[in-house]
């Protein structure tokens, strides 16, 4: 089965309309690094959904610990069915303050059945379960350290490859400021914070000529220059850096999970 939705963006997020237990449908954000679908709290609570004490049971967030639980819940895209998914149940309003309002975020536990086709440009969302039978200039890939990180190699200025993380959840493209510094890239402070689970980190950004995975490329785009581990626990398993909007924007994307495979379709030539 195959079902299409319509998405939002908003600073470089992916919105989908997700129905939980029949009820919605909610604003999720499409979350490749996220490695468990996640409940807002909010949501949770509105929908009387029963949460229960899990492996996990904090988060770091701005300030301190933010409890996580687990529920089991069915989730709809569409037409799509995912029955008893287990999720995180996880207080969004405590860890973002307020800064964007979400209901919820589609992470590795539902994807990972999938076919997604993601294109910005269009504004659109496919998905469906199983593998891809598209004919399409597929990159094979692996997940990093074993976690449900999507892996890809990537050249920066022509230099590489490096390993970075696939995250649709990045508002912007991510090199490490290891990497910046190997590469000679000039690094300059800017306005503003990285929010996340870690807490908050100073902003720096950097112009790169160029950056490609295959033979799909931008050029003269601006990275931010973070050290992800300070700002998310998975942050941890990205050595060199992550690929965002910046770069995703230009493409369609169809990320065949059963078959682990990936392709970048470019939209600025239609």
């Amino acid at each position: 089965m195959v079902t299409e939705v319509k998405i939002e963006i908003g600073m470089g997020h992916v919105n989908i309309p997700v129905s939980v237990n029949g009820h919605g449908p909610f604003s999720f954000v499409l979350d490749t690094g996220a490695s468990l679908t996640t409940v807002g709290k909010r949501l949770a609570d509105d929908l009387s959904i029963q949460t229960r004490e899990g492996p996990r049971t904090e988060a770091r967030g701005v300030g301190g610990g933010i409890p996580v639980q687990y529920a089991d819940v069915e989730i709809d895209i569409g037409t799509l069915g995912f029955e008893k998914d287990e999720v995180y149940v996880l207080d969004f309003d405590a860890i973002f303050r307020g800064l964007g309002s979400r209901d919820g975020a589609l992470g590795y536990t539902t994807l990972r059945q999938c076919t997604i086709s993601l294109s910005y440009t269009d504004e659109r969302l496919i998905l469906s379960k199983g593998a891809s039978h598209r004919n399409l200039d597929w990159i094979l890939y692996d997940y990093l350290y074993d976690s449900h990180l999507i892996g890809l190699p990537v050249l920066i200025n022509g230099n590489g490859p490096y390993n970075f993380a696939l995250d649709t959840g990045a508002g912007g493209t991510v090199m490490s400021p290891e990497l910046a510094k190997k590469l000679d890239i000039d690094v300059q402070a800017m306005d503003g914070i990285a929010r996340g689970l870690g807490g908050d980190v100073q902003l720096q950004m950097a112009k790169i000529d160029s950056l490609s995975v295959g033979d799909s490329e931008v050029t003269n785009s601006q990275v931010v220059i973070l050290d992800s581990s300070k700002v998310s626990p998975k942050g941890k398993l990205i050595d060199n850096g992550i690929i965002g909007y910046d770069f995703l924007k230009n493409f369609e994307t169809v990320i065949d999970y059963p078959s682990k495979q990936i392709s970048f379709i470019d939209e600025r030539k239609s």
